[in-house]
């Protein structure tokens, strides 16, 4: 099993913080560091455990450290690497946790250029809630969870190795793959979905929701995000997800041109193939 003398995790949240508390709990390193930009999230993640020891300095944090995780907003991602890459040991590995892949993969990937002995490979584990905050953290919040890694031409195979390891280590189903490949999936299924959500949470009247149901809760579950970490993840892969809500637009507009006219075959077709596509990640489920 992999293991580690310290690890520093730059973003002490709800990914950070489960993150912190299954390399903890596995014993996967003698020491894990905190880094913060709160003294009042600092002492949060203390109490909860989440690391060994935190600090608000980052040259401090990362000292010595064989690996660097960022889970910070992404937005802030790059601007981070930057210092860390600056000051971290000879041999070092940096990943991160952002949701989006290629803006962020190729800025850090062009400032590790001036460090050959400093590895970075771009990751995104797919866990996480509504809820936010280190108060919400859980080991086993990874544990059948996805993960993606990103590879490129400049990522180094030994550190491949070592950031795949670390999230299979914590119970994740590892995938990888490129950094487009990564912003194009994940525009489907994570970054569209959360968009509708929003879409749909917005456009309800106030004196509606009071007759809300199940229905309603589940599909506008996502909204209940973080405002501003969202606005980072959407505006950072745009590209991708503009392409994602065309396909949605094009098969909603079947759905739509089939209720206008009322043809019952056609909408009970499309729904049918629908459901059998959610069905079928129901059953994928089932099998991990």
């Amino acid at each position: 099993m992999i293991h580690f003398n310290k690890v520093t995790i730059i973003g002490v949240g709800l990914i950070g913080g489960s993150i912190g508390l299954a390399i903890k709990k596995r014993k996967l390193a003698k020491e894990v560091v905190g880094v913060f930009r709160r003294a009042s999230t600092l002492r949060r993640a203390m109490r909860c455990k989440a690391i060994d020891r935190g600090t608000r300095d980052v040259s401090d944090g990362v000292k010595g450290a064989d690996l660097v995780i960022i889970a910070t907003p992404v937005s802030m991602i790059p601007a981070i690497a930057s210092v860390v890459i600056k000051v971290a040991k000879r041999g070092c590995i940096i990943t991160d946790a952002g949701s989006t892949k290629g803006w962020i993969v190729a800025k850090v990937e062009k400032m590790a250029s001036c460090r050959p002995d400093v590895y970075f490979v771009g990751s995104h584990p797919m866990a996480g809630s509504e809820k936010a905050g280190v108060e919400s953290a859980a080991p086993e919040l990874l544990k059948s969870a996805a993960c993606i890694v990103t590879k490129t031409p400049r990522t180094p195979p030994g550190a491949l190795r070592a950031v795949t390891g670390l999230w299979k280590a914590l119970g994740a189903r590892v995938s990888v793959t490129s950094p487009s490949e990564h912003d194009r999936s994940v525009s489907f299924i994570s970054h569209l979905p959360h968009m509708v959500a929003f879409g749909l949470a917005g456009s309800v009247g106030v004196a509606d929701l009071k007759y809300a149901a199940e229905g309603f809760r589940d599909t506008t579950r996502v909204a209940s995000s973080d405002p501003k970490l969202w606005a980072d993840i959407f505006l950072t892969n745009r590209i991708e997800i503009l392409a994602s809500s065309r396909a949605f637009e094009k098969n909603l507009k079947r759905i739509l041109t089939a209720l206008q006219k009322g043809d019952r075959p056609s909408m009970t077709q499309l729904l049918a193939k629908a459901k059998a596509k959610r069905d079928k990640l129901s059953n994928e489920k089932k099998k991990i």
